[in-house]
């Protein structure tokens, strides 16, 4: 058996001097399996580990030695004092089992791995086999839908098995004593992505569908292997997407750039999964994207750079992501997390922006109400708001920053001795922060207004086509709609013409420009050979007058 380290020590002395059915919370690349060796030694009576997925079931064969294992038709049962099965072979399996092992694990111990997954099975198991004792492990002792992992009476602790947490270290505290990597974290805001409601209500992230729109609205992946070469290159990397699709349009992006990627996905037999896993630890080659998969039991030391292609918004997930790169070993300095999708955004707390860095991180093993979901929530938006505000007075990058545990109340001091060193009269700070304000309020409600015309104009231009099209089907028009041709027209033209105009007339507002540039564009409708699809059209002008600037930007740059 492998030595303990001190922390370690302190976990299994408190777990065997406990009768309770405790939680043992350890961060990502802290020990879990080692600690749970150590009790499996101390522990009287059979002690059966269950894992939530096949494949962790030959890791943790590896970590505990001669073991007897629940597995389909790889089930050996020789009287072993250990037993591992999955959650779905012991579901299956265990009313198969001899009447003497049911009551040697009757009266044995159960521990359950990542037990923050899947808590009704893990209940169902309980209750199936009420053993004398239930242990869990897990990096995330929370889950996003509020249902408690602890025991309780009432609605969100009905799936609870739990009597407590024991928690002794912290990712900052495991990095300050040198078993976890440094971590330095590097991401660029999405305006209003926070907002984005889950196609599935139920999800803990935006969908795959979503996130490919928001890349291209973005022109998020260029920076895909932009930041790779300035924050990883060389580096065994990993890469993570919610569908294959995705995962292979990353890849494509990077062989195209000269870098051999490849992609991993859940649909792969677990030796091919292995193969590329031994790849990538062996630098044959340079990273690996997969498609919501490795989110835990991934164990690549070596790997030392990840990029995040999801947006997440349950923290446990976000903290299980962020935690695969974290394992030390020979030659790796530090990890470097690069967040395209804006994940953090979900997550930065008033007195940590980078919460899986707070020494203070308080886990919601309890559960928690809607009523105080809600609350987190209000509290959520102000802090977005505050932010938001700091944004507009002290403005970030639009570059990849660092993200540190800075808390916004440091920042907001750090900012006013700034502008007080700059202008010793402090009134007249108090002045430009209120105007500041006004400011913001003032563009909220031109945003509105501009929201209301566009909706006025869809609704309009719907019913526009609406009629286009039945005089189509009669036959009483000879040129038709065609999504593909407005698409090209307004791509082509829009600058153009916006160029033209702001240098005719360059005291115009932005907006005042856009709105020219549509004047134009209607004149130009009678001449053209095909008629706008007039969604299309709109989504597409939207489209150009948010991001008119940054593609003049890009065209300049390409010339």
């Amino acid at each position: 058996m492998k030595e303990l380290r001190e922390y370690q020590n302190r976990i299994v002395e408190r777990a065997i001097a406990s009768n309770k059915d405790d939680i043992i919370c350890l961060p990502t690349g802290g020990g879990k399996t080692v600690i749970a060796s150590s009790i499996m030694e101390q522990l009287n009576g059979v002690v059966l580990f269950v894992v939530p997925r096949l494949e962790l079931i030959r890791q943790a064969q590896e970590e505990f030695g001669d073991v007897d294992i629940i597995w389909s038709d790889k089930t050996s049962l020789t009287g072993k004092k250990c037993i591992i099965a999955s959650k779905d072979s012991l579901r299956i399996q265990y009313k198969k089992l001899p009447a003497d092992l049911k009551e040697a694990i009757h009266e044995g111990t159960v521990i359950f791995d990542e037990c923050h997954v899947s808590i009704k099975q893990t209940h169902s198991l309980v209750e199936m086999m009420k053993p004398k004792r239930v242990l869990g492990l897990t990096a995330t002792p929370e889950r996003m839908d509020g249902f408690a992992l602890l025991k309780g009476e009432d609605r969100i602790h009905k799936d609870g098995v739990f009597d407590g947490l024991i928690q002794e270290e912290t990712v900052p505290s495991l990095i300050r004593k040198g078993f976890l990597a440094p971590l330095r974290y590097y991401a660029k805001p999405i305006d209003g992505i926070t907002d984005v409601k889950p196609d599935n209500p139920l999800a803990e992230e935006l969908s795959g569908e979503q996130m490919m729109g928001i890349f291209d609205d973005n022109d998020i992946w260029g920076d895909l292997v932009e930041s790779y070469e300035q924050f990883g290159k060389g580096r065994p990397a990993l890469g993570f997407t919610t569908t294959i699709e995705m995962a292979q349009i990353v890849v494509n992006t990077f062989e195209k750039a000269g870098y051999n990627f490849k992609v991993i996905h859940g649909g792969m037999s677990i030796k091919e999964r292995r193969e590329l896993i031994d790849a990538l630890r062996d630098h044959k080659i340079d990273g690996l994207v997969n498609a919501a998969l490795l989110t835990y039991g991934f164990d690549c030391p070596p790997v030392s750079y990840a990029f995040n292609c999801r947006h997440i918004k349950s923290r446990p997930l976000w903290f299980q992501v962020v935690g695969r790169i974290l394992r030390t070993c020979e030659g790796k300095s530090d990890a470097v997390f690069v967040d395209h999708g804006d994940s953090i955004s979900e997550f930065a707390e008033p007195d940590c922006a980078l919460p899986i860095l707070d020494e203070l991180i308080k886990w919601r093993a309890d559960g928690e109400t809607k009523e105080e979901k809600q609350d987190r929530k209000r509290k959520r938006k102000k802090v977005n708001d505050v932010l938001h505000t700091l944004q507009i007075i002290d403005p970030l990058p639009v570059e990849m920053v660092e993200v540190t545990t800075e808390d916004t109340l440091s920042r907001m001091m750090r900012i006013i001795k700034r502008l007080t060193s700059e202008n010793a009269d402090l009134s007249e700070v108090i002045k430009m922060l209120k105007t500041k304000a006004d400011d913001l309020e003032h563009q909220k409600q031109q945003i509105q207004r501009e929201k209301v015309q566009k909706d006025a104009e869809l609704r309009k231009a719907l019913a526009q086509n609406q009629q286009l099209q039945a005089q189509k089907a009669s036959g009483t028009i000879i040129r038709r709609i065609d999504k593909d041709l407005t698409f090209e027209y307004v791509k082509q033209h829009y600058i153009h013409y916006r160029k033209q105009i702001e240098q005719e007339f360059p005291h115009l507002t932005p907006f005042q420009a856009h709105e020219m540039v549509k004047a134009q564009f209607e004149e130009d409708r009678n001449d053209l050979p095909f008629l706008f699809d007039e969604p299309r059209y709109l989504r597409s002008m939207e489209w150009w007058y948010e991001n008119y600037k940054d593609r003049v930007r890009y065209y300049a740059e390409r010339a």
